[in-house]
């Protein structure tokens, strides 16, 4: 049987952390199916003229939008979640320390801790061209081709 790491966490910490957690992804996945239902409902509307129609596409584009960053969010939570499970959460992923409870209230899905984070995004914005976000996991190429 291994030993699991002891968390710098207390159990009452984790506890309003998880749920504050839960209580994300539940608001995500009720907006979720409100915003579904608000769909299938609009689709059976009457025709509409030009104006109506371009209206409703820039509204359903910048709905769209919101609903990708909420999806990303979710997955970040659940992310998170399987962290708290497995004992490795409140760990900076960069230097290995403990991220703070204060930080951890304040952003729950965090992954690193203040420091790091803001040695991230100062090398982020310093490197305009091929930038990396480290909160994304992705490349953001801005350079002209």
């Amino acid at each position: 049987m291994s030993v699991r790491p002891k968390s710098h966490l207390s159990d009452k910490q984790l506890s309003e952390l998880k749920d504050k957690l839960l209580s994300e992804a539940e608001r995500i996945r009720t907006n979720f199916q409100l915003k579904k239902q608000e769909y299938e409902s609009n689709s059976v509307t009457g025709s509409k003229d030009e104006v109506d129609s371009a209206n409703d596409n820039i509204l359903l584009a910048a709905d769209m939008r919101f609903s990708n960053r909420e999806s990303l969010y979710y997955k970040k939570i659940m992310k998170t979640l399987s962290k708290i499970e497995s004992h490795q959460y409140g760990i900076c992923d960069e230097c290995g320390e403990n991220i703070t409870f204060s930080r951890l209230i304040a952003r729950p899905t965090s992954e690193m801790c203040i420091l790091c984070k803001e040695e991230s995004e100062r090398e982020e914005s310093q490197n305009f061209f091929e930038r990396r976000s480290k909160s994304l996991g992705r490349e953001m190429s801005v350079s002209a081709h």
